[in-house]
Parts: structure tokens; sequence; C-alpha cells
């Protein structure tokens, strides 16, 4: 039976070094202003609110919302800024793409900005290890929605499909209503998960883990 591997994407095959807060410091500086104390809280609503309408970069919301909050900033030159800045910040564990090169099948369904993750794949040299990727604007919608998961299996079919990632609202739970085997990765309660790994370090020992777990019969 062929096997589908579907992983989200960021904190579950890369993680960042600094996390938003220090990535957006990054970018603040790289532009020359000092971010404001809640600066996490004022990109965050930028951000979510332009993604959500799906006509331009959510990067470039959150930057209007940093200027609109009172930073003395050109936003375009703002948000290309953060791009650059999280992209730094992208690391991918040891071991990862050594996994991701020794499965058969392997597609990426992710919540986040497909250019910037597009680019993250490239720059990491993950993108030659991986055969489909759909991103929520991709398909204007969001997981839990079924859209990105009706899109990334139509473009990576398989008889049973593996869904790894870092969410249980967003990856496990859809995924095991759909009849998938599920891979948390984290350090919270995942009890409904059929395997859990503490980090994404942790990610080359999935198919060990992935042996003692049943496939499903479609």
């Amino acid at each position: 039976m062929t096997v589908g591997y579907l992983f989200d994407f960021d904190r579950t095959l890369v993680t960042y070094e600094p996390d938003i807060p220090g990535i957006f410091r990054n970018a603040c500086e790289a532009v020359g202003v000092e971010p404001p104390d809640d600066a996490a809280d004022i990109i965050r609503t930028g951000y979510v609110e332009t993604f959500c309408a799906f006509d331009e970069s959510p990067y470039l919301g959150a930057a209007r919302a940093a200027r609109d909050a009172g930073l003395d900033v050109d936003p375009e030159r703002l948000a290309e800024a953060h791009i650059e800045a999280e992209l730094a910040a992208t690391t991918v564990p040891d071991g990862v793409g050594d996994l991701l090169a020794s499965l058969s099948s392997v597609g990426i369904v992710t919540n986040g900005y497909g250019p910037v993750q597009r680019r993250k794949l490239a720059e990491t040299g993950l993108e030659p290890h991986v055969d489909a990727v759909v991103c929520a604007d991709d398909v204007e919608a969001f997981k839990p929605d079924n859209a990105p998961f009706d899109a990334i299996t139509a473009a990576l079919p398989a008889g049973d499909y593996v869904m790894v990632g870092d969410s249980v609202e967003y990856d496990i739970r859809p995924a095991a209503e759909r009849g998938y085997r599920t891979v948390y990765v984290g350090d919270g309660d995942a009890a409904e998960a059929d395997i859990c790994l503490s980090s994404p370090a942790h990610l080359p020992a999935l198919p060990r883990r992935l042996d003692a777990v049943e496939p499903t019969d479609f």
C-alpha cells in the first residue's frame, strides 16, 4: 500500500531561533526602528486580518498595523525585512532532510503564506525531498477546513496517509477524522494522536515508531 506522508511545516519540519517576537525585533532593527512593547499583538492582528482576505501579503498587513500603531516605517520595507528575518531564523533539525529523502511520497500542508513557505523550503534545502505543497492561500482556506487536505491528497494520491503536525486543532484532529494515522510534534497534551514526538528533532525516529501503528484500510 502506498503511504502518503503529510507534514505541517512551521515547528514541525523547521524551528525558529529566535521565535516570532525576536524575528520582528530583528526586522525592526534592520530598518532602523525600535519595536513597541506590544509589537507581537499588533503584528499578529494585522497579519491575520490581511491573510484571511487572501488578496495580499500578510507580512504587509502586519507592517501596516505596526505603522498605524506609531512605528515610523515604510510598510513595504518592513514587510520585506520581516520576511528576511524569518528566513534567517529558520532552522532544520539534524536528520529531518534525510528523513524526507527516505520517504516515498511527501506532502506539506501548511497554514503559512505560500510565497514565504516555498522560499523556506528552497533555502533550507528541503524542497527536493517534497513532492507536493499546499499553502492556505493556494486554496483560500486554513486547516482544519477540508480544502487544504483535499488539495494535498489530490496532489499526492495514496492508499494510506500519515499526518505529522504540531497542532491538535489544525493537524491531528482533522486528519484523524479523515482516517489518517497521526503524529503530534510538540511538548503539549496530544492524547488524540497515534504517536507523540516531543520536538522536531525527534522526527528521524518516525519510521520506527510508525511500524507499531496499523494503517487504515480504505
